[in-house]
């Protein structure tokens, strides 16, 4: 399999899972409204718990939605230049490695199925788009005048 196709791979499951955190948020912002709210302390600012949850889910799916963005930018770049993805696929590789660590600890079994899905995705193209072939640089043959 080729790096592009493992990529874009993994930036699909990556929409997947930023579709079912936010699903996952809907139906406790939906359960929470009921609760009475209980005040976050911060400050003076009045925040309960759910809306300080409901803040940290967002920025979660916002997360999930980068890695999938840089993760299509990434297949692109290992179409036409596989060598210009250098240290950035195994940051991200690293990236979706601790997301698979805290899946495995907080989370249950489609969740944990699909960070490893998508860390093998992402593993499997960095160490294919670095181990990729130099393109040759064209040789100049004219002797010279």
């Amino acid at each position: 399999m080729k790096a592009t196709a493992l990529l874009r791979i993994a930036a699909v499951l990556l929409l997947i899972a930023a579709a079912g955190n936010t699903y996952g948020l809907l139906n406790f912002w939906h359960a929470a409204r009921v609760l009475p709210p209980v005040p976050f302390p911060s400050g003076h600012s009045g925040f309960s718990w759910a809306q300080v949850v409901l803040g940290l889910e967002l920025f979660c799916s916002l997360c999930v939605l980068f890695g999938a963005y840089l993760a299509w930018h990434l297949s692109g770049l290992a179409r036409t230049m596989p060598q210009a993805i250098g240290a950035l696929g195994w940051v991200l590789f690293g990236y979706q490695l601790i997301g698979f660590c805290i899946s495995l600890i907080f989370l249950s079994g489609f969740v944990r199925i699909l960070s490893a899905a998508i860390a093998v995705c992402i593993g499997w193209a960095a160490w294919l788009s670095t181990s990729a072939p130099r393109p040759q640089q064209p040789q100049d043959n004219q002797a010279p005048a």
